[in-house]
C-alpha cells in the first residue's frame, strides 16, 4: 500500500453513468481562465437575451387584449428558456459542479392544444427566466466592465512602461509625464517604474478579483435558475437515502440470516449433543464442544465483517484514510493507494467515501480477475474525488443485480456522483465526485 500525493485520473469517455456530468480537478490558472471567458462572454449573451426577451413580452402584453399577445408572450418565454439553459452549463462549467437537472414543470398529458401551448407562462421557472434576463444582463454589465479594467490594468505592467519609453524616444522634452508634473528626479523613470507597479497590483490580484466577482455573477443566477431544480434534487437525494438505507438493511438481515444466524443454530446443536453424551461419551463430547468453538470463531469473524458494512471502527477511530488502507489490506487482489485527504470531511462524507472503496474493492475481488488495482483519493476545491481503476475483465454494472447496484444511491444521497466505465474485457474505472460542504 503506498500513499502518496493524488494524480489526476483520465476522464472516461465511454461507460455506465449515475449523472451525465460532474466536476474535474482545476488548476488555479484553468479557473482564471474559466472565470475570464464567462466575464466577457456572458455580457454579448445577456445583452441579446435582454433585448428580445423584454422585446418580446413587452409586445405580447401589450397586444394580449386581442389574444395574440399571448402566443408573443409564450415565444419570449422560450426565448429566456433557451438563454437561461445556456447559462445554466456555463455556470456550472465556471463553477466546477454538474448541471442542475430541468426545473421546468412538464405539460400534462390530458391538456388540451391550448393548454400545452399556454403552459409556460403556468410555470413559475418560466419566471425566474425572465427576472434572470433582466437581473443578470445588469450583472454581467458590471462584470464585463470589471474584466476588461482589471485585464487592461494587468496588460499596463508591460504596456504601460513601453509606451512611456516610445513616446519619451519620439516627443523628446515635448513628452509631459506624471514625473514631470511633479517635478520629481529623473520623470521616465518615476513613469515607468509608477505604471509597472500600478500594473502589477491588478495582475496580481485579478485572479481573485474575478474570481470572486464571477462567483456573485453566477451565484445569483444559479438561485434564479437552478433554485426550483436544487429542491427537487434535494427531494431525489432524500429518497435516494431511504432507498440506500432500506437495501442495506434487507442485504444486512440476510446476510445475518444466512451466516452467523445459521452458525448459532447449529452452535446450540452441537451443544446440545454434547450435554446430552458428557456422561456416558465424554470423548465424543469434548470433539462437540471443540466443534462449537471453532463454529463460534467463525462466528464472530462474520459478525466483524458484517460490522464493517454498518460503521467500521477503524473509520470512526482513525479516519478515511486509514480505513481504506485496512480494506486494501484486505483485499486479495493487490491494492496500490494515492491519498491526499485533509483531516476534517464531514463525517457523511467519509463514510460514503468509505463505502465506495470497500464495495468497489469487494466487486473487484469477487468478479474481475484483475491482478492490481489502483485507488485513488483527494479533496480539491470543496470536492471529494475518488477513482478505482482494476485491469480486470471489465463488464461491470451498476444496473440492478450486480455488485455495485446500491453505490449509485448512496452517493447521490450525499448530492454525490458515480461513475462507472467498464468495457468488456476491461479496464473497469469506478469515479466519484462528493461535495464536502455539509
Amino acid at each position: 500500500m503506498n500513499t502518496m500525493t493524488l494524480p489526476p485520473p483520465s476522464t472516461p469517455s465511454t461507460g455506465t453513468h449515475a449523472q451525465n456530468s460532474h466536476p474535474t480537478r482545476r488548476t488555479r490558472r484553468q479557473q482564471f481562465g474559466h472565470d475570464v471567458g464567462y466575464l466577457l462572454g456572458n455580457w454579448p449573451m445577456m445583452l441579446v437575451a435582454f433585448i428580445l426577451v423584454f422585446t418580446l413580452l413587452s409586445v405580447g402584453v401589450s397586444t394580449v387584449i386581442i389574444w395574440v399577445g399571448l402566443p408573443i408572450m409564450v415565444a419570449g418565454a422560450y426565448v429566456a428558456r433557451g438563454f437561461a439553459t445556456v447559462e445554466r452549463r456555463w455556470i456550472a462549467s465556471v463553477n466546477n459542479k454538474p448541471v442542475a437537472a430541468n426545473p421546468y414543470l412538464p405539460a400534462a398529458p390530458q391538456a388540451s392544444g391550448l393548454g400545452k401551448l399556454l403552459r409556460p407562462l403556468a410555470d413559475p421557472q418560466a419566471w425566474l427566466d425572465v427576472l434572470w434576463s433582466t437581473v443578470g444582463f445588469i450583472l454581467s454589465t458590471i462584470g464585463f466592465s470589471i474584466a476588461v479594467t482589471w485585464l487592461a490594468g494587468a496588460i499596463g505592467t508591460v504596456g504601460g512602461p513601453l509606451a512611456s519609453i516610445i513616446t519619451e524616444s519620439i516627443f523628446g522634452d515635448e513628452q509631459t509625464g506624471l514625473g514631470d508634473l511633479l517635478g520629481v528626479p529623473f520623470p521616465l523613470f518615476f513613469d515607468v517604474a509608477t505604471q509597472f507597479l500600478a500594473g502589477l497590483v491588478f495582475l496580481v490580484t485579478a485572479p481573485f478579483v474575478l474570481r470572486g466577482w464571477a462567483r456573485l455573477q453566477s451565484g445569483l443566477s444559479d438561485q434564479l435558475l437552478n433554485s426550483r431544480a436544487q429542491i427537487t434534487h434535494l427531494t431525489a437525494s432524500r429518497d435516494a437515502v431511504r432507498k440506500a438505507e432500506t437495501d442495506s438493511l434487507r442485504r444486512l438481515e440476510r446476510d445475518i440470516h444466512d451466516g452467523p444466524q445459521q452458525r448459532l443454530v447449529r452452535l446450540n446443536m452441537d451443544l446440545a449433543r454434547a450435554k446430552r453424551q458428557a456422561a456416558h461419551d465424554p470423548e465424543r463430547a469434548e470433539q462437540l464442544i471443540g466443534d462449537a468453538m471453532e463454529q463460534t470463531q467463525q462466528t464472530l469473524a462474520e459478525l466483524r465483517q458484517l460490522s464493517r458494512g454498518i460503521a467500521p471502527p477503524v473509520l470512526v477511530d482513525r479516519g478515511l484514510e486509514a480505513a481504506i488502507t485496512e480494506a486494501g489490506a484486505r483485499s486479495i487482489v493487490p491494492v496500490t493507494l494515492y491519498s491526499d485527504l485533509p483531516d476534517d470531511l464531514p463525517d457523511h462524507v467519509e463514510t460514503a467515501a468509505y463505502f465506495v472503496v470497500s464495495e468497489a474493492l469487494a466487486n473487484v475481488n469477487k468478479h474481475s480477475q484483475a491482478t492490481s488495482c489502483d485507488v485513488f483519493i483527494g479533496v480539491q476545491d470543496q470536492w471529494l474525488f475518488i477513482t478505482i481503476t482494476d485491469n480486470g475483465l471489465g463488464g461491470a454494472s451498476l444496473a440492478k443485480g450486480h455488485g455495485l447496484s446500491g453505490l449509485a444511491d448512496r452517493v447521490a444521497g450525499v448530492d454525490g456522483t458515480l461513475t462507472v466505465t467498464s468495457p468488456e474485457g476491461g479496464p473497469t474505472t469506478i469515479e466519484a465526485v462528493i461535495p464536502c460542504r455539509s
